[in-house]
C-alpha cells in the first residue's frame, strides 16, 4: 500500500507541476498579449493625441483666416463708403467750381462796368469842370462877381 505512494506522489506532483507550467504559459501569454495591447493602445494613443494636436492646428488656422476674412471684409466696407464719400466730395467740388466760374465771369463783368462808370463819372466830371469854367467866363463879362 505504501510501497507505490512515492511513485504516485512523484506522479501528482509531476501533473502539478505540468498544470502549474501550462498555467504559466498561458499567464505569460495573457501578459504579453497584453503588454501589446497596452503598446497597441499607446501608439493609438499617441496617434490620436497627434490628430487631435492638427486638428487643432488646422482649426487655429481656419480662425486666423476667418479674422482675417472678416477684416478684409470690414477694410472692404470702409474702402466702399469711402469711396462714396469721394464721389459726394468730388461732386461738391465740381459744383463749387462751376459756382467760382459763374462768380469769376460775373466779377468780370461787373469790373467791366466799374470801369465804364468810372470813365463815365470821369467824363461827367469833366465835363462839370469845363461847364464851371465857362459859367465863370459868362459871369466875368457879364460882370457878375461871385460872393
Amino acid at each position: 500500500m505504501f510501497d507505490g505512494l512515492p511513485q504516485q506522489f512523484e506522479a501528482f506532483v509531476e501533473r502539478a507541476r505540468a498544470a502549474l507550467d501550462e498555467q504559466i504559459i498561458s499567464a505569460k501569454k495573457i501578459a504579453a498579449a497584453a503588454t501589446a495591447e497596452r503598446g497597441q493602445a499607446q501608439a493609438a494613443l499617441a496617434e490620436f493625441e497627434a490628430k487631435i494636436k492638427s486638428a487643432r492646428d488646422q482649426l487655429d488656422e481656419i480662425y486666423n483666416e476667418l479674422g482675417k476674412a472678416s477684416t478684409l471684409a470690414g477694410i472692404t466696407r470702409e474702402i466702399a463708403a469711402a469711396r462714396k464719400t469721394l464721389e459726394k466730395l468730388k461732386a461738391e467740388t465740381t459744383a463749387a467750381e462751376e459756382a467760382l466760374a459763374a462768380l469769376s465771369t460775373q466779377r468780370t463783368e461787373a469790373e467791366t462796368k466799374l470801369v465804364g462808370l468810372n470813365n463815365e463819372a470821369q467824363r461827367m466830371l469833366g465835363i462839370r469842370a469845363e461847364a464851371e469854367t465857362m459859367m465863370s467866363k459868362i459871369r466875368s463879362q457879364l460882370g457878375l462877381v461871385q460872393q
